[in-house]
């Protein structure tokens, strides 16, 4: 598995995973101390993250598996009940809301193609990011990077029996025996590494995906399960550099 920790450089305000900067595309994933995302508007962000240049783009999420391909000439920068946004377009930012579920970025080689979706158990159980591949359409699995954001770990993301039950009714028992933990009766889930092997499984190529260990629970970002409905939301942002 590829881990990425050091691909990440910490900032006051955000970090900067450097994955794929050598596709020219950038990833920053803000830090609580950077305030709660709903709560700024896109010209703050736009002038706090140098992107006075780029259009915003997003969405209100509703944990679905709805996704959006935004075209070159698009005059919508906001979309209702979206949890996936997508673009080729050098001149669109896109700026998707987290708050413990796991941002999951993606490139596409040949298409140039980029963007995020949002996937707390919810979109993982509605395998929203290889519906998201699906929609990039890629000539070959071959040219398709995928890089997670941060979530909540394993460790800390205790989940109930009939979830655990739900998971294992719908997917491979090898995938699921990896992916939760079970202790004292309690289960945990590992989003991340869910996802990770979903997406091996449905043949995107084990050496451009892309894992890190951090966690929005144990660290300084917002975190739904820690501050319940105190808690603020993350942003995460994606883009070409021209």
């Amino acid at each position: 598995m590829n881990y990425i920790d050091n691909d990440i450089k910490d900032f006051d305000d955000y970090i900067e995973f450097t994955t794929f900067n050598k596709f020219n595309v950038r990833i920053l994933f803000t830090k609580k101390h950077y305030g709660s995302l709903p709560e700024k508007s896109k010209e703050e962000i736009a002038k706090d993250f140098f992107l006075q240049d780029k259009i915003i783009v997003s969405s209100h999420q509703t944990h679905s598996d709805n996704i959006v391909l935004v075209g070159e000439d698009t005059e919508v920068t906001y979309f209702e009940n979206t949890d996936g946004i997508l673009t080729s377009n050098k001149n669109v930012a896109i700026l998707t809301k987290y708050a413990d579920c796991l941002p999951i970025f993606i490139y596409d080689e040949e298409s140039k193609i980029f963007g995020a979706v949002h996937s707390g158990w919810k979109g993982t159980y509605q395998e929203i990011a290889k519906k998201a591949i699906e929609k990039v359409n890629p000539k070959s699995l071959s040219t398709v990077n995928i890089l997670f954001g941060i979530g909540i770990s394993c460790e800390n993301y205790k989940v109930g029996v009939e979830f655990y039950e739900q998971f294992r009714n719908k997917f491979p028992k090898e995938i699921v025996e990896k992916t939760f933990s079970i202790k004292d009766n309690n289960f945990f889930f590992n989003n991340q590494l869910f996802n990770y092997y979903l997406l091996k499984d449905y043949g995107v190529k084990e050496e451009k995906i892309f894992l890190n260990n951090r966690c929005t629970f144990k660290e300084n970002f917002h975190s739904f399960r820690r501050d319940k409905e105190l808690s603020g939301r993350n942003g995460a942002i994606i883009f070409m550099e021209v």
